[in-house]
């Protein structure tokens, strides 16, 4: 029987949904953390996984641009509104969307199949002979990703709509655990077309696990194309401005590639490896405290509840920024044993190890303007608003890629970090003033949201920086007590370090008043006491 669905805030909290969403994503990073060194200490990092990023590249460029925080952004809000009125008309739009989505993406792959090998040359100027032509046939394959991505990404925003998030967040680890066995058993056998057929097959895997949990909540698969529908014109008014408003790091992405297919072998690899590093937290934590805040904020805008929507606004922001400023300062302190210690063995040399070193160190400063992003612009989305977040990004796109080329002319990759993260900074930045001056505008007070913001973030960063104080000086105390000449001598002293200073992040942050600070330590004191007495677990 098919639950009935009322409001979107019964029996739900947002919290409680990004924890759900966090801690598989997080599942999905260590998976994720696991299968870069793999494939950069097996393959190395030089041609083979130069070839692999690059071919991945146009088509991740186009289901991130069409797809991914495009039409789920554009769909969410309108299923929303219409499953609280009619469910059977609702799952009529979601039928109309798939069906057009499919075939619209299947079109442009199939011409993108056919011209690749422009796009290609024109992408990767740097690569030539077997290299070149590599790239191009693994990108062909990997061309069929799109369209299967289209459809799962289409599934995840009808089961999000409901609050289902956890066949949506175990999703990501199905296609990492896919793409790994296509390390371990293809590629010995097909070379580097192996590892494209893991690719697929992860991507199969990330759509059939949410078909079923869509099922059992109404979806049926009807063959409707219904360009007539209003709720249909609504979206494509929302889908539309938002194509200009991709995320910068893909953008970022594909200039470095450009870029460092012109530089040493490996560079276009290494950018690729520092930058997934890099983003771990994000989608630990931004990430999924965006996701599932935006449908709540959605209905709070529906039921023009101003001060419910500025709320939650200050509410979400203070979460992603409890664990994104400690979380960057401790990245910064500790980069080089989070490079080390993964990238350390195998095919990876010193020279690769410095130039992960040192492009890692630079993309971690970005971490707090690509945190905040994502939950400035669903703000604007859930208010049916797309015009602005689109603009702003557009700005800081092109700013992104003009300091690209020309501090990466100068820089290297370096360089390309270094102006990632200036446009990065100024999108989340610009995105807010934005939004502050349109809500202000609609008369929507913000005083609470300014002092309540402005408490937080003065307590909040005195407790990071006196936590980064004490992990830094612990990494002396524990070195003489360990051998840091083994990758466990040094696992087990960093590990010791980040653990002391995070404790005195948490007894500081929680004596200074800070609400997520005490919820974390009522978790931890769950797990040790249970009316008093010692829990087994």
């Amino acid at each position: 029987m098919i639950k009935k669905i009322t409001s979107l805030e019964d029996e739900f909290s947002v919290g409680k949904a990004a924890a759900i969403i966090g801690f598989f994503t997080l599942l999905a990073k260590i998976v994720g953390f696991v299968r870069d060194p793999l494939f950069a200490t097996k393959l190395g990092v030089g041609d083979t996984l130069d070839i692999y990023y690059a071919a991945f590249r146009i088509p991740d460029f186009v289901f991130n641009l069409l797809i991914l925080g495009t039409l789920s952004v554009a769909l969410i809000p309108i299923f929303t509104e219409w499953l609280l009125k009619d469910k059977s008309k609702a799952y009529q739009i979601v039928n109309s969307v798939l069906n057009i989505s499919i075939l619209a993406m299947g079109v442009l792959c199939l011409f993108l199949f056919a011209f690749s090998p422009y796009f290609t040359k024109l992408l990767v100027p740097g690569f030539s002979g077997e290299k070149l032509s590599q790239t191009i046939q693994l990108m062909r394959l990997f061309l069929l990703s799109p369209i299967i991505f289209t459809a799962s990404n289409i599934f995840s925003s009808v089961l999000n709509s409901q609050k289902k998030f956890l066949i949506v967040s175990l999703a990501p680890i199905l296609y990492n655990a896919g793409i790994i066995a296509g390390l371990f058993f293809l590629y010995p056998k097909f070379g580097l077309l192996g590892l494209g057929y893991g690719v697929i097959f992860g991507a199969l895997m990330h759509l059939c696990v949410q078909i079923p949990e869509a099922i059992r909540f109404g979806f049926t698969w009807q063959p409707i194309v219904d360009l007539k529908n209003p709720a249909l014109r609504k979206i494509a008014k929302l889908f539309l401005p938002r194509i200009i408003g991709m995320d910068i790091s893909q953008i970022s992405l594909i200039v470095a590639t450009t870029i460092g297919s012109v530089l040493a072998a490996g560079s276009v690899a290494t950018f690729t490896l520092a930058n997934n590093l890099q983003a771990a937290p994000l989608g630990i934590f931004a990430l999924s405290i965006a996701t599932a805040s935006f449908p709540v904020m959605s209905e709070l805008y529906a039921k023009e509840d101003n001060d419910g929507f500025v709320n939650a606004l200050g509410k979400n922001i203070s979460q992603v920024l409890f664990f994104i400023i400690p979380i960057s300062i401790l990245m910064v302190i500790f980069r080089a044993y989070i490079i080390r210690i993964p990238y350390g063995h195998g095919k990876v040399g010193w020279d690769e190890t410095i130039g992960l070193f040192n492009t890692f160190g630079i993309l971690t400063f970005s971490l707090i303007g690509q945190s905040l992003s994502p939950l400035f612009s669903r703000s604007f989305y859930a208010r049916h608003n797309t015009v602005i977040p689109v603009m702003v990004n557009l700005c800081s796109i092109v700013l992104d890629i003009v300091l690209a080329f020309t501090l990466g002319k100068k820089y290297g990759l370096s360089g390309i970090a270094a102006g990632f993260v200036i446009a990065c900074t100024f999108d989340a930045l610009c995105m807010f003033l934005v939004l502050r001056w349109k809500l202000h505008a609609e008369h929507i007070s913000l005083s609470r949201l300014d002092k309540d913001l402005g408490i937080f973030i003065t307590k909040l960063l005195g407790s990071s920086i006196l936590m980064g104080f004490v992990s830094y000086a612990c990494i002396y105390i524990f070195a003489p007590l360990v051998n840091t000449k083994t990758t466990i001598g040094i696992l087990i002293q960093s590990g010791l370090a980040v653990a002391v200073g995070l404790a005195v992040f948490l007894l500081i942050a929680s004596k200074l008043g800070l609400s997520q600070a005490k919820r974390t330590l009522e978790i931890f004191n769950k797990f040790r006491y249970t009316k008093g007495s010692p829990r087994h677990i």
